[in-house]
């Protein structure tokens, strides 16, 4: 499976799955994700305090 991320600071991020092997990688994937943004939400919101 080969996996490409394309993206910047400054605009979006795409990744791109070039075989499906089942959700559990983009599963992964997403949560990791999402996993991220609350970290990243929390320590602003802990530096604007």
């Amino acid at each position: 499976m080969n996996i490409g991320i394309i993206g910047g600071s400054d605009g979006p991020t795409a990744i791109f799955v070039t075989r499906s092997s089942g959700g559990y990688i983009i599963a992964g994937i997403a949560l990791l994700c999402a996993a991220a943004a609350i970290v990243i939400y929390l320590l602003i919101k802990k530096r604007r305090r």
